[in-house]
């Protein structure tokens, strides 16, 4: 059943101070550890800490509601391979903690990518020891989608991997907005881009200031993708989608223009028409 965005926001408004002794005091740490447990399997220690790092009110709500906007606009069951794990702490939050998006199947390459209990989850061989390093990425997705029978997607966020991929890969990549899938088979990702901007995102906390954030100030471990930076890929899709817009879509123009303005605004600050010259 889908989450409502004031269930998430009414969530979010209820962290309280741990001051359990045996949890980290710190972003950073926090982090930390819940990489080590993840990469180490633990998952009682992860579910702690992830836990913890929740109620601590330390991780960003706006990191927070992002992460679940990428889960929201995939479809059921669907895989998604991240290649870091500043993607991967906000959706173990989502799933382990606030019980949402659990069909998802996340896969992080940085660490250790497709194990035996994820391989054993998707009822796929274990991929072969075989793959350079600079090849894991794109080859976990081909092994996944070759061998689960799932959609596979990978984050917004990583698409500069996307540059790197050989022409006939490309050619099978569809931007759904905050997400990248991967498909043999053509299809409009227009319509899908429109479903999750108009139906599945959740983006009225964006007209919102949730908490004060100075990303210069932000103490966190994995700190690349702060709430100006995701506001940032916000509205590329709308920049994307605007000429769209406007000439299929005139009575809605002026909703989209009103959420990049949001962005702007609230968060980066950025120029979006100079960066994707829609003067």
């Amino acid at each position: 059943m889908r989450t409502t965005f004031m269930a998430i926001l009414l969530l979010a408004a209820a962290l309280l101070n741990t001051s359990a002794q045996d949890l980290p005091t710190s972003a950073a740490e926090y982090e930390m550890q819940i990489v080590s447990s993840y990469a180490d399997r633990d998952l009682k220690k992860l579910d702690k800490l992830l836990s913890g790092y929740y109620k601590s009110g330390l991780y960003p709500v706006d990191v927070l509601m992002y992460n679940y906007n990428e889960l929201q606009g995939m479809e059921d069951w669907g895989v998604i391979v991240m290649s870091s794990a500043e993607s991967l702490i906000g959706k173990l939050m989502l799933q382990r903690v606030l019980n949402v998006h659990r069909d998802k199947v996340v896969v992080c390459t940085e660490l250790g990518g497709l194990d035996s209990l994820t391989c054993e989850r998707l009822d796929i061989p274990m991929p072969p020891t075989t793959w350079k390093p600079e090849e894991t990425y794109e080859q976990t997705i081909r092994w996944v989608a070759g061998h689960a029978g799932r959609n596979v997607y990978f984050p917004f966020t990583d698409s500069p991997l996307f540059k790197e991929f050989p022409d006939a890969m490309k050619e099978r990549i569809y931007n759904e907005g905050l997400t990248m899938r991967y498909s043999a088979t053509p299809y409009d990702n227009i319509a899908v881009k429109i479903r999750n901007l108009e139906e599945r995102y959740l983006t009225d906390y964006l007209k919102l200031s949730l908490q004060p954030y100075n990303e210069k100030k932000d103490h966190r471990l994995y700190r690349r993708f702060t709430p100006g930076m995701l506001a940032l890929n916000y509205s590329a899709i709308y920049m994307d989608m605007l000429p769209y817009y406007r000439e299929h879509r005139p009575d809605r123009v002026e909703w989209l223009q009103g959420l990049n303005s949001a962005c702007q605004h609230h968060y980066s600050n950025i120029s979006m028409n100079r960066l994707f010259n829609t003067e």
